[in-house]
């Protein structure tokens, strides 16, 4: 099974070009955003831990845990922020690890969409690296019309992201994203195919 990372800044569409491959070439997604929800769940690896942190106050009815009420605990205190990372982040790198593990002699290939990629350290289980760019005034133009950002939040969303050159310094392929739904996909179809 072949491994590639899909990697890029928050609307670069890493994720357009993730369900392209997915949908063409019947590759698998790995989707570490939804990988840490699932490492949440009950009876996964993340679910006691923070609720022995945060309290039973988290758990909704149905015994899932409050998203929102999380994310109101730990984007209000940066320390509480960095203590679920600390429990997320190596549960959802070990089920990656465990997931890839399991495949490794199949055929197909295994996409990880990540745009922590090299932070979390998840490249190491790459073949390959794919980066998605685009031009910062277009990402900043798809963030505040898709998801309602203001241009302060996505400074700082920005901020906090590689730079576009250490992106493709440590990338194996450059994806430009600054054209049709079409022309991502003929340029992912000469990629695959390379």
């Amino acid at each position: 099974m072949k491994v590639i990372g899909l990697t890029g800044g928050v609307g670069s569409g890493k994720s357009l070009a993730a369900q392209m491959l997915a949908q063409e070439y019947q590759a698998q997604l790995l989707i570490t955003d939804e990988l840490g929800h699932t490492v949440m769940e009950q009876g996964q690896r993340a679910y006691e831990e923070i609720l022995g942190h945060f309290g039973r106050e988290l758990m909704q009815e149905d015994g899932t845990i409050d998203r929102t009420l999380l994310a109101q605990k730990v984007f209000a205190d940066e320390q509480e922020r960095e203590w679920l990372n600390s429990v997320i982040h190596p549960a959802v790198i070990r089920y990656i690890e465990e997931y890839i593990a399991a495949r490794k002699e199949e055929p197909g290939t295994i996409v990880l969409e990540s745009a922590l990629l090299f932070e979390s350290g998840c490249d190491r289980f790459c073949d390959e690296v794919w980066y998605v760019c685009v031009p910062e005034a277009v990402r900043r133009q798809r963030l505040a019309e898709s998801r309602g950002y203001s241009q302060e939040k996505i400074t700082s969303i920005l901020k906090r992201q590689l730079s576009e050159e250490e992106f493709r310094r440590r990338s194996d392929v450059v994806i430009e994203n600054n054209g049709t739904m079409e022309e991502l996909r003929q340029k992912i179809l000469s990629e695959i195919k390379a």
